[in-house]
């Protein structure tokens, strides 16, 4: 799910599935799986998204797919955004080259100046493009800067990219897409701080397509999908009427709304409520394990998948 925890949205609370969708059959079955991964694992379900996706680019002369990354294309274990923020900074200590003098910064500590760091960082964006979201590359150099050792911006990166990489799994839907629709262009389109560089380094350890796949993010400063700038960048970048193009993912204002605000076409590929449910218990688990939190970082520490 991208959007970066746009934490506890009336978009992702109870039936979120747009009207239009309830005569696909698969979308049911979808929000009443136990997981999007055991989802896409099963052949027929993946038939019956293919076939709706279809009968959409042969009705609407469709000439652009775009794919939301995280929880589509990519998709995730069941767990947090504070939980993976918590395994990063674990990771992150455990892997801090040694220096010869001066105390390293302990897992509790990162994640704090992390939380800290992403605050900052997204109420100074909102000087800057709407919608857009600031860089993992500016926001580790303030959780660097605050640990006083800068000089690990480039380690925190590398290491979060690496938590990312073993976090997700590939879509088996996106090797069928090329497959059934190989002359319809296709790109991936993301709402967080990943840039298009760090996501494309992360697609690419699971996606061997061959290519350098296109990717769009609102990190790389050009609008967002919650705004619909970015959909209107894309279309303006490739040359695309909207009503030519179709945007897939799992967040219902991200994913479907921004998109259809922008004249695009949009399927809305949801979290089944076994998964969310399951997401919000990990949350809980992790948070009663990092006590620290406790003091003054409540509001942030709110439920995000």
């Amino acid at each position: 799910m991208d959007g970066h925890g746009k934490i506890d949205s009336d978009a992702e609370r109870g039936n979120s599935a747009p009207t239009d969708h309830a005569l696909f059959p698969y979308l049911s079955i979808q929000k009443e799986a136990n997981s999007l991964r055991s989802f896409y694992a099963d052949p027929a379900n993946r038939t019956q998204l293919l076939e709706a996706i279809g009968r959409t680019i042969a009705a609407h002369k469709i000439t652009l797919l775009s794919i939301d990354v995280f929880d589509t294309a990519l998709l995730r274990s069941p767990g947090s955004e504070l939980g993976r923020f918590w395994s990063l900074s674990k990771r992150f200590y455990e892997t801090i080259p040694e220096r010869a003098t001066g105390p390293d910064p302990t897992p509790e500590d990162t994640l704090l100046v992390r939380i800290a760091a992403m605050r900052a960082a997204y109420g100074m964006q909102r000087h800057s493009i709407v919608g857009s979201d600031p860089s993992l590359d500016d926001i580790a150099g303030t959780v660097c800067s605050l640990l006083n050792r800068p000089d690990l911006t480039e380690h925190y990166v590398r290491t979060e990219v690496e938590c990312e990489i073993e976090d997700v799994s590939l879509n088996p839907l996106v090797p069928d897409l090329r497959e059934r629709f190989p002359s319809l262009r296709t790109v991936f389109l993301s709402d967080m701080y990943l840039d298009s560089r760090r996501i494309g380094q992360i697609l690419a350890a699971k996606h061997h397509s061959g290519s350098p796949p296109k990717i769009y993010s609102s990190a790389d400063g050009d609008g967002s999908k919650i705004d619909g700038g970015l959909f209107d960048y894309v279309s303006k970048a490739l040359n695309v009427e909207p009503s030519h193009a179709l945007h897939i993912g799992d967040n219902l204002e991200h994913d479907y709304r921004g998109a259809k605000r922008r004249g695009w076409h949009a399927l809305h590929l949801p979290l089944p409520d076994k998964e969310l449910h399951q997401r919000r218990t990990r949350f809980a688990e992790t948070r009663a394990e990092i006590t620290t939190l406790d003091a003054g970082f409540a509001h942030e520490c709110r439920f995000a998948p």
